[in-house]
């Protein structure tokens, strides 16, 4: 592309042409805004595991059952019949 940069391809161009913002760089901004990012990832994780059966969790995350089951029970639901389901195929 004529007149393109290397900063264009990232969502945070970095400091550096072709380099994205370093992750420290990321958190500052964030927290700086009032947003936490572990907090928020933590939330969304919950609110997957509430609507999908824990074992697909696992599966689609690459996460350990045990980790996606508390994310359920966390969640507040708890789909132990499809797990089931799921195991068994």
């Amino acid at each position: 592309m004529a007149g393109s940069t290397a900063a264009e391809g990232w969502l945070f161009p970095g400091r550096y042409p072709g380099r994205p913002l370093s992750r420290s760089q990321v958190m500052r901004r964030l927290h700086a805004l009032g947003i936490r990012p572990r907090m928020a990832r933590s939330t969304a994780l919950v609110e997957l595991a509430s609507e999908l059966p824990a074992v697909v969790v696992s599966r689609l995350l690459g996460v350990h059952q045990t980790t996606a089951d508390t994310w359920k029970r966390i969640g507040g639901q708890d789909n132990t019949y499809a797990a089931e389901i799921a195991q068994r195929g």
